[in-house]
């Protein structure tokens, strides 16, 4: 006869979750690798606890594990979701029965477990993606180990869902119940206090109305103006002011100390770099500010400056590409070019200082790559090594801004790669875009208020996307930020050529055919790709066509022509040659034979084997 234990179990993995099968009244397993298992009811003792395997059963937990976390959980939570109660026996026959698991679908936005902790090191927020989390039976209470708390896990009344905000609604969570140990208060304190959420965060005036109403009802409850209406009033007053209290008069106002508050604002928003500079609200008069177009339209501006002209203009520019595309040696060879004013890529360059990060390279690398490129008796540009770079955001834009100043004509700066000076991103920066965003808006500043050239380098990825710039790794706010694009491919199928494509606001769309040589270890300039591929594809089919008509066959097929050249008829080469025939057809370069679908050879000579004129 199944055990209760068991049915509980059973109910559990008819759901779709992997269980875990743990020692009596406790949160352990005898086995060692219960993690990567998958258990079964057998595995299950009667009087086993049963856990359940958030990596296996793509879940992730956000565990309460404080009364105000609890609280504040219960209002900001999205409820309608998979959720364990725990039930603490009270006096006589009473009970406790608080929500304090919330279970969402992981959408892999974490990669590793959290714990928020107050001052005192205990545990507020547990944010979990991996390990066990117990749903079936009796432990003991973290208060008090005497008494044991039980379970209740809702596995039939709601699926998990996905909730993209998931970090952000913890840490408002967390950060509420920090503030609620600081005396905020009905008046003074939560006033700067929502000065600086408006001043660090993107919350609505509604978002900012609830937050610190549930504040004040933990902080000052028994204060005269401790109502909705004054919190509402709070919101109006800081919507008016020019200029709001920051973190530093927040923290001295409510007892907090400076740097903690601030790195608690950092997990709801994004504040100052510097502790001494802190953000104004503004009122501009746009009609004033506004530019005098009259004036502008009959104004010479000076000319937009390139590093090679017509496709790498002045700004911030992407060069993008998949592994061993060969894009360090091509921007190597580009750094030479400019440093020395020659062309590149059948491109001139226009001469200038250029400075190389050679962010994933060694001495030995470079001195290597400048010999087998040639350019050892050139004029040398500047090269820098990875150890001697900071990140972006943390000292890269200042150096670069000293770097440009004792120039006398900076003209391009090239960083190889981009990934190696992006600090690690905050799980509070909000989205990707707007972490992109913010990380490389200096630099982009940089390279267009100089009128200079910044060229990062970065990969491209695995996934197929409809449009091929999609496939620049990072979120859309890289392409958003570059003023040009380019997309470096060195070709890998028949009859497939080395190409580079380029896109930006001020350049013209191009995509160059080039040919990588072994020798040189560099690309040569061919032409543009379109009209090179059209001839070459048209010179494929006439030699194939040829050849087959000299075996004596007659009416010719796609895929005939596709067969001689060792490809199927429904590869992509395949159905290139069918396309490239059609048009060949249509443009009567060959013609349709009798039967549907083919095609006749055409000789370009007389019966008496003189040229048809």
């Amino acid at each position: 006869m199944i055990s209760r234990t068991q049915n509980a179990v059973k109910k559990i993995v008819e759901q779709g979750y992997n269980v875990v099968p743990l020692f009596p009244n406790g949160k352990d397993t005898h086995d060692l690798n219960w993690q990567n298992r998958k258990y079964v009811i057998d595995d299950f003792l009667d009087d086993s606890n049963i856990g359940i395997n958030l990596k296996l059963s793509n879940l992730l937990d956000v565990d309460l594990d404080c009364d105000l976390a609890v609280h504040f959980g219960k209002l900001w939570l999205p409820f309608n979701t998979l959720k364990l109660a725990r039930i603490t026996p009270l006096d006589g026959e009473n009970k406790r029965v608080e929500i304090t698991h919330f279970f969402y679908l992981n959408n892999q936005s974490l990669k590793e477990n959290q714990t928020l902790n107050n001052r005192n090191g205990k545990a507020i927020i547990e944010y979990r993606c991996s390990g066990q989390t117990v749903v079936y039976g009796k432990t003991p209470s973290k208060a008090d180990p005497a008494v044991m708390v039980d379970r209740q896990f809702y596995v039939d009344e709601q699926k998990p869902i996905y909730v993209d905000n998931l970090q952000q609604i913890v840490n408002k969570i967390y950060i509420a119940v920090k503030l609620c140990s600081y005396n905020v208060g009905a008046n003074k304190g939560v006033l700067k206090l929502d000065s600086c959420i408006m001043r660090y965060t993107d919350w609505s005036d509604t978002e900012r109305e609830d937050f610190i109403w549930q504040i004040v009802q933990i902080t000052d409850p028994n204060s005269k103006d401790c109502t909705f209406k004054k919190m509402q009033g709070c919101v109006r007053s800081n919507n008016k002011e020019k200029r709001n209290s920051g973190y530093v008069s927040c923290a001295n106002q409510i007892g907090a100390d400076e740097k903690e508050l601030k790195n608690l604002f950092a997990l709801i928003g994004s504040i100052p770099s510097s502790d001494n500079y802190e953000k104004t609200k503004s009122i501009v008069d746009f009609n004033t500010v506004s530019l005098d177009m009259p004036t502008l339209m009959k104004t010479e501006l000076p000319p937009m400056l390139w590093a090679v002209g017509g496709i790498l203009p002045e700004g911030f520019c992407c060069l993008a590409g998949r592994p061993k595309a060969m894009k360090s040696w091509t921007a190597l060879k580009l750094v030479y070019c400019v440093q020395n004013g020659l062309d590149f890529l059948g491109h001139k360059t226009i001469q200038g200082d250029a400075i190389y990060f050679g962010l994933e390279d060694s001495q030995r690398r470079i001195k290597d790559r400048v010999e087998k490129l040639g350019l050892s008796k050139m004029k040398q540009p500047q090269i820098v090594l990875g150890g001697d770079v900071p990140y972006l955001g943390f000292g890269f834009e200042e150096c670069l801004e000293n770097w440009i100043k004792s120039k006398e004509n900076p003209r391009l700066v090239v960083i190889d790669t981009l990934a190696r000076i992006k600090p690690r991103q905050s799980k509070s920066a909000g989205t990707a875009y707007d972490a992109d965003n913010l990380l490389m808006n200096g630099i982009q500043k940089l390279a267009v208020q100089n009128n200079l050239t910044v060229l990062f380098i970065t990969h491209l990825s695995k996934a197929v996307q409809d449009y091929s710039f999609d496939k620049i790794q990072g979120s859309v706010g890289v392409q958003g930020m570059t003023d040009a694009m380019w997309m470096l491919d060195r070709g890998d199928g028949l009859n497939s050529k080395a190409s580079l494509k380029g896109r930006g606001r001020d350049i013209l769309d191009f995509e160059y055919a080039l040919t990588w040589d072994n020798e040189t270890m560099s690309y040569s300039f061919d032409g543009n790709l379109d009209v090179i591929n059209q001839n070459e594809n048209r010179s494929e089919i006439i030699k194939a066509m040829t050849e087959l008509h000299k075996d004596g066959v007659d009416q010719i097929r796609p895929r005939d022509v596709a067969k001689h050249y060792g490809v199927t008829a429904n590869s992509k080469d395949g159905r290139r040659m069918a396309r490239t025939m059609q048009r060949m057809a249509d443009q009567f370069e060959i013609i349709k034979g009798s039967k549907y679908g083919t095609y006749v050879y055409r000789s370009n000579k007389d019966k008496n084997g003189e040229d048809i004129i």
